[in-house]
């Protein structure tokens, strides 16, 4: 099947639309953030919420540190709430990608 150029400039456009509508991916940041929590929002741009938690993992190491590892029971909460804000922070990222997408269409 041989498209004509009306065709694949069509396609080629619907490609780039596609692709600027893309945000950051969801899974891509809770993995990160499940390896250390707040990756996953330094790789969705959240720099605050990324220093927040690599700041409180840190606080909750050293604690786990000085207790003989009885303040690891820290880490959880700050762990989980990492996953959840990495979700949020991507999922925010998509929205924003498809409305600044359909400003430029408009």
């Amino acid at each position: 099947m041989v498209l004509t150029e009306e065709e694949r400039k069509k396609v080629f456009e619907e490609e780039k639309i596609r692709k600027q509508m893309q945000g950051k991916s969801v899974v891509v940041s809770v993995i990160l953030s499940f390896i250390i929590p707040g990756l996953g929002d330094l790789y969705c741009g959240s720099w605050i919420k990324a220093l927040i938690f690599f700041a409180l993992d840190i606080i909750c190491f050293v604690v786990a540190l000085i207790t003989f590892g009885i303040g690891g029971f820290l880490y959880a909460p700050v762990w989980f709430c990492g996953l959840i804000s990495a979700w949020l922070s991507a999922k925010k990222s998509e929205k924003k990608a498809i409305i600044k997408t359909e400003r430029s269409l408009a």
